[in-house]
């Protein structure tokens, strides 16, 4: 009971405490998936049926990936330079409920504009998407796992390093990783890489339950998925304990 108490105590603040933050940051993800829906097909005017479908479904993977791997971590590596970061943790509450509520505010971040990206990328597309109804879970999974992993990220490396990390990571999301394409345009030995890091199940889950007529919905990817959350939030929370 305590702590659930700590817990709406917490996402109300940490809500408040971003309250002007968020709408920049909403609608910046916002722009963000529009602009990969808008802005991809520029680049290739021929565009078969599987590379359409995989452009529309691959926006919200992306965006949810740079959101939880990218802004987060640099976030949470700036409180901690601030020395805020330190503050909230000396509260009296336990950290659980400090790292649940967290997550749950970034979260509130990335939804909209996975849903905004996917009703987008039907318009501009005119295609009909049959929806799965496991497209909740699938999202909320996909984006916790993000947010984990860059939560970790943050709460083990100094500042700059973790700057460099998520630049570098952008890169090869954007550039390595089969969001927007299937994985067999990459050469093999990087096609096993991503067998073993979280990105290309992330696109799996993310396509398989927005276009399942289209794509596959593999349960390895699901597996995926909950062993690298679950070892991002035990590594985000043992940090946070040990530096109590």
């Amino acid at each position: 009971m305590q702590l659930l108490h700590s817990y709406r105590l917490l996402v109300t603040w940490q809500a408040l405490r971003k309250k002007n933050y968020l709408p920049l940051m909403l609608a910046v993800q916002t722009l963000f998936t529009m602009g990969i829906v808008l802005g991809y097909p520029l680049l290739f005017p021929t565009l078969d049926r599987t590379a359409v479908y995989l452009i529309a479904t691959g926006a919200p993977a992306i965006s949810m990936v740079s959101v939880g791997l990218v802004a987060l971590p640099q976030t949470i590596g700036e409180q901690k330079t601030e020395g805020s970061l330190a503050y909230m943790r000396s509260l009296p509450v336990p950290r659980l409920a400090y790292l649940a509520a967290d997550l749950t505010v970034w979260l509130a971040i990335v939804i909209p504009g996975v849903v905004l990206g996917v009703l987008v990328g039907a318009w501009r597309f005119g295609l009909d998407l049959q929806v799965s109804p496991l497209v909740v879970p699938a999202v909320l999974l996909v984006a916790l796992t993000s947010a984990c992993i860059g939560y970790a990220i943050a709460s083990l490396l100094p500042y700059m390093l973790t700057v460099i990390i998520t630049q570098a990571i952008v890169v090869f999301v954007f550039m390595f990783s089969p969001l927007t394409f299937l994985p067999d345009k990459l050469p093999g030995w990087l096609e096993v890489i991503h067998r073993l890091l979280p990105i290309q199940a992330m696109g799996e889950v993310t396509r398989g339950t927005i276009a399942p007529n289209e794509f596959g919905l593999p349960i390895g990817a699901f597996v995926t998925l909950v062993v690298w959350c679950i070892c991002g939030f035990g590594v985000t929370y043992a940090a946070m304990s040990r530096r109590g």
